[in-house]
């Protein structure tokens, strides 16, 4: 059933829209292993990563200064400064720095790296968070189904926790309800894949961009692993060999372990598997009839795919993720969200009629420590890391629109769409890249642009894709210290 709000969330005075990100700052003012000058009881540590939630270019918004602003009230001992990096290039920033030791405390967790390059956390999770009333462990706050559990969901490779997530994530297809009307569709229509494409043309006639999107690996990945939640069932299942403990078993959602068995013992073979072709002609279908003409000449900024096309009201639909509803508060139009249209076999010989999957996920907001961070540094940093997962934060979560990742706190509403169904349930393939997978070489790009465009035919395409996996594999078995003879 289709699931969508007439009004996503009130505005809100005060919270500033998401758009592009700040310039990057100095690789020197981002060291943050020795404490701030000043009073020498005090403690000073750095937050750096993207900016999910504001315009703000130096920190992520009213509701995040107002969250340090009480964090620092609570723990008089401890400054924390906040550094913000562009979207477009945060990645390979952060990423060197950590691998030159200029990372300062705190790192967004998708930084490229090796688990012996940051902090477990094992220790801290299993005592109480001394912010929560709950007693428990820490690790026994956060929803298992997210974060921890019998899954052991969050661990790395090596088997160890190593950050920890301030927020959960989903996204979904805001629609301009505004638009849709003008161009005689209804919400309805976009159920399904073949009526999704018409829609489409639709817009086009009535003079809109139907789906926003740019040159990044955001719309992309979101769109294939959509389309392989419906196109790579079989597959996805067949590959499940080890559990979240790298041992024989089975984990939902797969791990990189498994996954990486698979190419690296050619149980997976994308240039011979109809179903990775099917997923990628579907999602060239999608791009040729839908995205915006230039999309690949557009840069990835903001908290919309596309750039400010949505916001702006030029784009009839876009991608987003549940931060990005703040970026609306002040638009005059009505919107809310769509889950991704159902493939059926009218679509593709590989579909099974199921409703596309994405899943609530601890891929939102999460952050980690640096191995080489130390003494009164660590300490502060762990800190600052409990009050983020605690009760504190329900006031962040609701001006940001984030869903908790702790078990006490509650969602804001008008993210149903989001938040409910079949699409809010985490498909076999997880988030994470599911069977398609890239070493850290191309971990920013979008891989897939020579063939979207045209120029790049679908045999090599494959081919190309096949070898970035095998590719990533070899990195994982190495990073993992992994000693069967398959792994070596």
């Amino acid at each position: 059933m289709l699931n969508s709000t007439k009004t996503l969330r009130p505005s809100r005075s005060g919270l500033a829209v998401i758009a592009s990100v700040a310039t990057l700052g100095t690789i020197a003012a981002l060291a943050g292993c020795a404490p701030g000058g000043g009073d020498s009881d005090t403690v000073t540590i750095t937050l750096s990563g993207p900016n999910q939630f504001t315009s703000d270019t130096k920190t992520f918004g009213p509701a995040w200064d107002e969250l340090i602003s009480n964090f620092e009230k609570d723990n008089p001992d401890i400054k924390v400064k906040t550094n913000v990096l562009p979207l477009s290039s945060w990645s390979q920033t952060s990423a060197a720095q950590l691998t030159a030791g200029t990372a300062p405390e705190l790192i967004f967790n998708q930084t490229t790296h090796a688990p012996d390059q940051v902090v477990s956390l094992d220790e801290a999770l299993a005592e109480p968070n001394e912010f929560s009333d709950t007693g428990k462990p820490w690790i026994e706050d956060f929803n298992s189904k997210y974060f921890g559990g019998e899954d052991r969901l969050g661990q790395n490779t090596a088997g160890h926790y190593e950050s920890i997530p301030f927020n959960l994530v989903s996204v979904g297809i805001y629609f301009n309800k505004d638009i849709l009307d003008d161009a005689g569709v209804d919400v309805d229509d976009l159920a399904t894949f073949d009526g999704f494409l018409d829609a489409c043309g639709q817009i086009t006639d009535a003079g809109y961009i139907p789906l926003a999107t740019d040159n990044g690996n955001l719309p992309v990945g979101w769109a294939s692993t959509a389309l392989s939640s419906m196109l790579l069932v079989p597959e996805t299942e067949a590959v499940n060999q080890f559990g979240a403990d790298g041992e024989a078993g089975t984990s939902s959602p797969v791990t990189v372990k498994s996954v990486a068995h698979g190419y690296l013992t050619d149980e997976i073979n994308m240039s011979e598997d109809p179903g990775f072709a099917a997923v990628l002609e579907s999602l060239k279908t999608l791009y040729d009839e839908c995205a915006t003409p230039n999309w690949s000449g557009i840069s990835s900024e903001g908290a919309f795919t596309g750039g400010t096309d949505f916001p702006g009201n030029k784009a009839a639909m876009a991608w987003g993720t549940n931060f990005a509803s703040t970026q609306l508060s002040t638009v005059d139009f009505e919107y809310g969200t769509i889950p991704f249209p159902t493939l059926t076999k009218s679509d593709s010989d590989q579909a099974t009629g199921e409703p596309a999957q994405f899943g609530v996920n601890n891929g939102g907001t999460a952050y980690m420590i640096p191995a080489y961070i130390k003494g009164e540094q660590l300490d502060a940093a762990i800190t600052f890391l409990q009050y983020v997962s605690s009760p504190k934060v329900q006031t962040w979560l609701d001006e940001t629109g984030g869903i908790p990742a702790v078990s006490a706190l509650t969602a804001p509403p008008g993210l149903e769409a989001m938040n409910d169904g079949a699409w809010a349930t985490l498909s076999l393939g997880g988030q994470n890249g599911g069977l398609w997978r890239g070493p850290k070489a191309v971990s920013a790009e979008n891989t897939r642009t020579g063939y979207l465009l045209g120029t790049t035919s679908l045999e090599d395409e494959l081919i190309k894709l096949n070898d970035n996996a095998v590719a990533w594999a070899k990195e994982q078995a190495v990073e993992a210290k992994w000693t069967e003879d398959w792994a070596q």
